[in-house]
């Protein structure tokens, strides 16, 4: 869809947000597990932090962050309420704006709704330290346009192959798209650390023998703990807060360390205009 850019070209401004996707190959790899901790961990830090619920299959942040899972971001895409009003607070003071299945919407709309869109997104871009994208699994369009013109993309792998042979797919289309483009990559599930390094390893030589012009960056790893992973879930709780002192807390506060040690001093792009600018 071609949308008619002087519509919101004289709303654009500066990003201040920094636009960071947690992406996968496919389902069931802890992405929005991953993505709900990690959020948390940055907010403990003093960070603003949204995240942006964009997965539209398998959306389930409401569950991990204990917010209200009725969808009101169909009524602000009708204009009826504006972005403040969709926005929640979740468990560990994280803002969540909760979108799920309703973003796919967003390709039928025409130029001046999208206009008006953009120049509401705009606003909480500007407000926030780190918006974090909880993306859906896979190839989807959206996915990837999401990808794109994100400043920091993380994927997450586990030691499946299927999980593997999706997530190269992902980090193939991607880079076709964008030769170069960066990915810190976060091993879940992992049994040791010396598995979580032969995940990546494994990774990393494929893009290479491949001839992929993508750069992986070994972000670090979670250990497997599915007993505290389902207590987190059933209590709605992120992990990070429910056993702050545990190891799954140690290893997403090592995550956020070389995360923010990673930061590239680069010229932030107004996200949401680009995005929908096509």
């Amino acid at each position: 869809m071609e949308i008619n850019r002087s519509l919101i070209r004289g709303k654009v401004k500066g990003s201040g947000a920094e636009i960071v996707t947690v992406s996968s190959g496919k389902g069931g790899a802890g992405k929005t597990f991953f993505a709900t901790n990690f959020a948390v961990e940055l907010k403990k830090r003093g960070y603003r932090v949204l995240i942006f619920d964009a997965d539209i299959n398998l959306s389930n942040t409401y569950l991990l962050l204990n917010i209200d899972n009725s969808n009101e971001f169909r009524r602000f895409i009708e204009g009826e309420i504006e972005i403040n009003e969709v926005i929640q607070k979740g468990v560990g003071g994280v803002d969540v704006l909760y979108a799920g299945e309703e973003i796919d919407t967003l390709i039928t709309l025409d130029d001046q709704k999208i206009g008006n869109i953009v120049s509401e997104l705009q606003k909480i871009e500007n407000r926030y330290d780190y918006i974090i994208i909880d993306t859906q699994a896979g190839l989807h369009p959206l996915n990837l346009d999401l990808i794109l013109y994100s400043s920091r993309n993380i994927i997450i792998a586990n030691p499946e192959i299927t999980s593997l042979v999706d997530l190269y797919k992902l980090i193939k289309v991607a880079a076709l798209k964008k030769p170069g483009i960066y990915f810190d990559l976060v091993v879940n599930k992992a049994l040791s650390v010396k598995s979580a390094i032969e995940i990546y390893s494994k990774i990393k030589d494929t893009v290479s023998k491949f001839r992929i012009r993508s750069e992986i960056n070994f972000l670090d790893y979670i250990l497997e703990d599915s007993k505290r992973v389902l207590e987190s879930i059933q209590k709605r709780t992120p992990v990070v807060i429910l056993h702050e002192t545990g190891v799954l807390a140690q290893c997403f506060r090592i995550i956020v360390d070389s995360f923010l040690k990673g930061v590239k001093k680069e010229k932030r792009i107004p996200f949401f205009y680009f995005l929908f600018k096509r």
